[in-house]
């Protein structure tokens, strides 16, 4: 059973190709190597996020997204975000210590299914650039340029999750509180299990984005109305116990994942971490395109 459940919860598509010199390898605790890669936004002369402006604002100037205070640059649009080299962030942080990367958040990015780190690429950097944010993105085991390490498994994914976020951490040496997880589909999964692991731990990352979220896989075909033995990524045994505000985006017409897990998913996060849901009229599970993007922003 738990085979032919992992062999429809995990899909892997044909291997897609990063140029081998941005690719960051990282070793889980069950060694298992794993790519990732980094995009780093460009910044203001304080170190401050600059994004792109959105549909309807004018450049120049300054806007407060909640967070912080992210400039737009005058005259021009900002200079293109950059995907990053193991030994350039290294030196970036070996030179400048803990505040070379934390002064701009960095989302932790866990992908769909269907995918891997080549073709989420362009989505994350147009991301990066909107946002005026650093995005770190990683492969589960089983996936792109881990193909050769083995079928992919929750526990892989939880390890893969782990190993991405200690990387941040430690060796970046990014505080947690800077650090936003975002998951999509598959990708909700690490992201519910790392966001409440941290709460436990008491060093809650600064926030968690779930983009058509489950409550957990066999949940997708039958409400069992609890937690079956033999079920994968329970997020809706996770989310009681998230610390950090928490954002939900679904389409209503959602064939893949039920619209109703994102709502059940938003009652079982404590009140004070709801964030106000981006529930999408007329959106589906995959159809992330020009049109519908600047909501998401």
């Amino acid at each position: 059973m738990g085979d032919a459940i992992s062999s429809l919860l995990f899909q892997p598509p044909p291997p897609t190709r990063l140029k081998e010199s941005k690719v960051i390898w990282l070793t889980n605790s069950y060694g298992k190597r794993i790519p990732a890669f980094f995009i780093e936004c460009p910044k203001d002369n304080t170190g401050r996020g600059l994004r792109s402006p959105l549909p309807g604002e004018q450049r120049g100037g300054s806007h407060s997204d909640g967070y912080g205070q992210y400039h737009q640059q005058q005259q021009q649009a900002p200079a293109t975000p950059q995907i990053r080299t193991p030994k350039e962030l290294e030196a970036a942080s070996s030179a400048h210590g803990r505040n070379a990367l934390s002064r701009v958040p960095t989302i932790l990015y866990s992908h769909a299914n269907a995918e891997d780190l080549g073709n989420i690429y362009p989505w994350c950097k147009f991301l990066s650039k909107m946002l005026g944010v650093n995005i770190f993105a990683y492969d589960y085991t089983g996936y792109g340029l881990a193909t050769d390490q083995g079928d992919p498994s929750e526990e892989y994914c939880f390890a893969d999750i782990s190993t991405a976020y200690t990387y941040l951490t430690q060796t970046l040496l990014i505080p947690p509180t800077s650090i936003l997880l975002y998951g999509r589909s598959l990708g909700s999964g690490p992201s519910c299990f790392l966001a409440s692991r941290t709460a436990e731990e008491g060093h809650a990352v600064g926030g968690l984005i779930l983009h058509a979220p489950f409550m957990s896989v066999y949940r997708i075909v039958i409400e069992s109305g609890c937690t079956l033995p033999g079920d994968r990524f329970p997020n809706v045994d996770f989310a009681p116990s998230i610390r950090s505000p928490v954002l939900l985006i679904h389409g209503t017409k959602d064939s893949i994942v039920p619209f109703n897990h994102s709502e059940r998913l938003l009652e079982t996060v404590i009140e004070p971490y709801r964030a106000d849901p981006l529930f999408i009229k007329g959106m589906g599970h995959n159809n992330v395109h020009a049109s519908v993007r600047p909501l998401f922003i």
